[in-house]
C-alpha cells in the first residue's frame, strides 16, 4: 500500500518538472519572436550614397531620415538601403544622418517598436582632375585620373558630349577614344560629378598625345665577326614582335631569339656566319604589321638595321688569286705555314693568313704594272683582280672582295680550279705618236697607234680595271662647242667614266683626237676586245712616259715584294 502511494506521488512530480520546462521554452519562445519582430537598425558611410542602412525586424521600414547640417535640414529618400538627398548638398559638407525606424503597429505599445539612430557623415568632396596633360597608350579609352573617387563624367569632343557612368565610385574613368597613330594629340572637356545628387565641378580641359612610335638600334657596331649575332633593341618593352615578317640579307642560316622585353638577337647557325667584309641588313615592317610595344606603339615606318663584317686579309686574299691564277705573281707557302685543305682551316685563313713568298710570274712586264703591286696592299691590280675572278664565277663584277667572293675563293682553292684566261694588261702612252701596247702572259702581243682625248676632254689618267665590255654601241652626248653626238662605236672596253678603249674610224691616229676614250683601227680593236677581259688594268700615261721597251728582261721567279 505505501510502495503504491510513493510510486504515485514520483509519476507527479515528474510530470511537473515537464510542464514547467515548457512554460519555460515557451515564454523563451515568445521573448525570441518578438525580439526578432522588433525594428533594428545598421547604419554606416558609404561610397556612392550619404549613408547605406542594413534595416531588420518584422515589417520594419524607415519611418523618417534627413541630412542635417547647422541649420539645413534635407529629407533623404531610401533607395534599396542607400540614403539619398532630395536635392544637391555643397561638396565636402559634415553633418549628420538621422534616421527614425519603426515597427509593426501591433507592437506599438512597447518603446522597443520605434527607434532613432545618428550617424556622423561628410558629402563627397568636389571632383578635381588630378591631371589635364594625359599620355594615351593608343587604347580605344583615355585612362582620366580624379583626385577622388567620381561616379559620372560627361565629356565633349568635337562639339559632341557623351557620359561615362561607374557603377562604383573611381579614381580613374575611361573615357572612349578612337585609336590613334603613335605620336598624336588632342583635347577634350570633361565635367564630374562624385555623386548623382551633388553639383558637377567646373568644365574642364584636357589635352592629351598618344605614345611615341618605337624606335629601333643595332649592335654591336660598326665592324664585327662573320658569325657574331645581330642584336636588336627597341625604345620600348615589346608585346608582339611578328618576327616572321623580319628579313635578314643576304639570306642567312640561323635563328631569332628574344633576349628581354626590348632585345631580340639573329644568331647564324654556322662559323661562317654572313662571310667576310659582308653588308648585313634587317628589314623590319613599320606598322602595326611590325613590332607592337606593350603601351601599343609601333615604328613609324618600315626600318632597316645595318651591320659589316670585318674585311678579310688582305695578303690572304692575294694568296689566293695568286694561286688560282689572277695576279702576275705566284705565292709559295713556307713550309712550315701550310695549312690543312680543309674548310674550318680556310675560314681562319681569312684572318690569319698564313706565311709565304711572292715572286714575279713572268720574265718581261712594264714597269707601269709592277708599280702597282705591294703585298698586303688593296692596290687596283687587286681589284682588277677581283673584277676578273667574278666575271669568270658569274658574280657581280664591282671589285669587291664580299662573301660570295670569298666562298669562292676556298671553293675553288680546295678543288683546284684556276683561272681560264691569262693575265692581260693595257699600256697608253700620250707621248706623240700615241700608241697603245697590249701584253698577254707577260708577252708585248700588240702594238697600235691610238688617239686619246683632246685638251677640252682629255682622257683620264692613271690605271684603271676594265669594267664593261660591248661589241657595239652608239655612242651619245655633246662636243666642246655644245652640238650634240651620236657616234657608232665597235669593240668597247669601259674603263674610267665614260671613257673607252674602242675602234672608231678615223683617217688618222696617233695623236689627239677623241672626247677622251682610247680610239683604235676597228681591226685592231677587235683584236684586243678578243684576248682582255674584265678587270684588265689599263694604263693611261701622260705626255713624257715612254711606252715600255718590247725588250725589257726580268728575271723569272724575281722576288714580288
Amino acid at each position: 500500500m505505501s510502495t503504491h502511494r510513493r510510486s504515485s506521488r514520483r509519476r507527479q512530480s515528474g510530470r511537473a518538472w515537464w510542464i514547467a520546462g515548457l512554460a519555460v521554452l515557451g515564454v523563451a519562445a515568445v521573448g525570441l519572436a518578438l525580439f526578432e519582430a522588433l525594428p533594428r537598425v545598421k547604419a554606416e558611410e558609404a561610397p556612392n550614397a550619404l549613408a547605406d542602412i542594413d534595416v531588420q525586424g518584422w515589417d520594419a521600414h524607415v519611418v523618417d531620415a534627413t541630412w542635417v547640417q547647422g541649420a539645413q535640414v534635407v529629407p533623404l529618400t531610401d533607395r534599396q538601403g542607400d540614403l539619398i538627398p532630395d536635392r544637391p548638398l555643397a561638396a565636402g559638407e559634415r553633418g549628420e544622418v538621422r534616421l527614425e525606424v519603426e515597427g509593426p503597429p501591433l507592437l506599438a505599445f512597447l518603446p522597443a517598436d520605434r527607434i532613432q539612430r545618428t550617424l556622423r557623415a561628410t558629402t563627397p568632396p568636389a571632383p578635381a582632375l588630378a591631371a589635364t596633360h594625359l599620355s594615351h597608350n593608343r587604347t580605344t579609352y583615355l585612362a582620366v585620373p580624379f583626385k577622388t573617387p567620381v561616379t559620372l563624367v560627361r565629356y565633349t569632343i568635337d562639339g559632341r558630349s557623351r557620359e561615362v557612368r561607374e557603377s562604383v565610385p573611381s579614381k580613374v574613368v575611361r573615357v572612349p577614344l578612337p585609336p590613334s597613330r603613335p605620336g598624336s594629340s588632342g583635347s577634350l572637356t570633361v565635367e564630374a560629378w562624385s555623386a548623382s545628387w551633388e553639383p558637377a565641378s567646373g568644365p574642364r580641359r584636357i589635352t592629351w598625345a598618344s605614345v611615341p612610335f618605337i624606335t629601333a638600334s643595332a649592335s654591336p657596331g660598326p665592324e664585327m665577326a662573320p658569325d657574331t649575332p645581330l642584336r636588336i633593341t627597341f625604345s620600348a618593352p615589346i608585346a608582339e614582335a611578328h618576327l616572321n615578317r623580319w628579313q635578314v640579307l643576304p639570306e642567312t642560316p640561323g635563328h631569332w631569339k628574344r633576349l628581354s622585353a626590348t632585345t631580340f638577337e639573329f644568331v647564324p647557325s654556322s662559323s661562317w656566319g654572313f662571310g667576310p667584309n659582308a653588308l648585313v641588313a634587317v628589314k623590319i615592317p613599320g606598322g602595326p604589321e611590325g613590332p607592337v610595344s606593350q603601351n601599343g606603339s609601333y615604328l613609324a615606318s618600315a626600318t632597316t638595321l645595318t651591320w659589316t663584317t670585318a674585311p678579310g686579309s688582305t695578303l690572304r686574299l692575294q694568296e689566293l688569286l695568286a694561286e688560282e691564277g689572277y695576279l702576275p705573281v705566284i705565292w709559295k707557302a713556307s713550309v712550315s705555314q701550310r695549312i690543312p685543305d680543309t674548310w674550318a682551316a680556310q675560314e681562319r685563313a681569312i684572318y690569319q693568313p698564313p706565311q709565304g713568298t711572292f715572286v714575279w710570274k713572268y720574265p718581261r712586264l712594264p714597269q707601269e704594272l709592277k708599280s702597282l703591286w705591294k703585298p698586303g696592299a688593296l692596290t687596283v691590280m687587286i681589284k682588277g683582280a677581283i673584277m676578273q675572278f667574278e666575271r669568270v664565277n658569274g658574280l657581280t663584277v664591282d671589285g669587291i672582295a664580299g662573301p660570295a667572293v670569298w666562298h669562292r675563293l676556298i671553293e675553288d682553292h680546295l678543288r683546284g680550279i684556276t683561272s681560264p684566261d691569262g693575265y692581260t694588261y693595257i699600256d697608253v702612252t700620250e707621248n706623240l705618236p700615241e700608241t697603245l701596247e697590249l701584253w698577254v702572259n707577260g708577252k708585248l702581243v700588240l702594238k697600235s697607234l691610238a688617239n686619246t682625248g683632246i685638251p677640252a676632254t682629255p682622257t683620264y689618267l692613271g690605271t684603271f680595271p676594265i669594267y664593261e665590255r660591248l661589241t657595239f654601241q652608239i655612242m651619245r652626248g655633246h662636243n666642246p662647242n655644245g652640238t650634240p653626238y651620236a657616234d657608232p662605236v665597235h669593240w668597247i672596253n669601259y674603263f674610267e667614266g665614260g671613257d673607252a678603249v674602242h675602234g672608231f674610224l678615223r683617217a688618222a691616229y696617233g695623236f689627239p683626237q677623241s672626247l677622251g676614250c682610247v680610239e683604235l683601227p676597228i681591226p685592231v680593236a677587235e683584236t684586243v676586245y678578243h684576248l682582255v677581259h674584265y678587270g684588265t688594268l689599263v694604263t693611261v700615261n701622260p705626255p713624257g712616259v715612254a711606252p715600255a721597251p718590247a725588250n725589257t728582261q726580268l728575271p723569272v721567279e724575281a722576288p714580288a715584294s
